[in-house]
């Protein structure tokens, strides 16, 4: 069997076993519909996006994809990586005849799967209950928004599983750096609400690049959101966090005594 099917054979196992974990599907598919919900009860009828009023339900549904983004290619495999080779299963994965790049183009295999399937979900409850309005120029914005984040935030999971030294601070910093990463880029609260400092420094992160190039896909009628300075930002912040992932990726454990 060549390597390419290898890979794909991996990574339909690795999706068998997320289809089979109950607590992982509620985590990635329901929790945000649940806060698409929730802010657009709280943010009722429209809100400001660059100057002009814009409906929340278009707003949030931008934002909540970028969040999935987020949790999923970031938070998720960041956990993931560091529990398996905490456990052991990286170093055992290596000592077979499978190459050890396999498991990783798996595991990355299987997030971008997820993630498009619950961007089609976030979509569809849009479309449905907030009358958001599909069209061409927003699912060219869409798709591209994805890709990229998702080569990003995978990027950067990789490259932080290095400094992780158990799967508890993995655990913890994923979902933690998520969630404070929504509230400095617009995801959370619109960015006409927050003061210009904060603003100033969201925009340092990638998150606020892919909320931003969503969201105006979503609520710029005939834009597609895709500009050079969103896509050079994620772009940038994935080459680097490649470059840190291949000089420290490490595939066996290392306990909190370990340097």
């Amino acid at each position: 069997m060549s390597d390419a099917r290898l890979a794909v054979a991996q990574t339909r196992f690795a999706l068998r076993g997320y289809a089979r974990d109950t607590s992982a599907l509620v985590f990635t598919a329901l929790f945000p519909v649940i806060l698409l919900l929730l802010f657009n009860a709280i943010f009722k009828g429209n809100t400001k996006f660059d100057g002009r009023d814009v409906p929340s339900g278009a707003y949030y549904t931008a934002s909540i994809i970028s969040y999935v983004i987020t949790l999923v290619s970031f938070a998720s495999l960041l956990n993931r990586i560091t529990t398996a080779r905490e456990r052991g299963l990286l170093k055992r994965f290596r000592g077979t005849p499978m190459p050890s790049w396999v498991y990783l183009v798996s595991e990355i295999g299987r997030t971008v799967v997820v993630v498009y399937a619950t961007v089609a979900l976030i979509v569809a409850v849009g479309a449905i209950f907030y009358h958001v309005h599909l069209s061409g120029h927003l699912l060219e914005g869409l798709v591209v928004y994805v890709a990229l984040g998702v080569c990003c935030f995978c990027s950067l999971a990789l490259a932080l599983s290095g400094v992780c030294k158990t799967a508890d601070s993995a655990s913890a910093i994923g979902p933690l750096a998520a969630t404070i990463l929504s509230f400095l880029s617009g995801v959370f609260i619109p960015t006409f609400l927050m003061p210009t400092w904060l603003i100033d420094i969201g925009k340092v992160f990638p998150l606020e690049h892919a909320a931003q190039g969503l969201q105006s896909a979503f609520l710029i009628d005939g834009s597609t959101g895709i500009n050079a300075i969103n896509t050079g930002v994620l772009l940038a912040w994935a080459v680097v966090a490649l470059v840190v992932a291949s000089r420290n990726f490490r595939w066996e454990a290392r306990g909190p005594g370990v340097n």
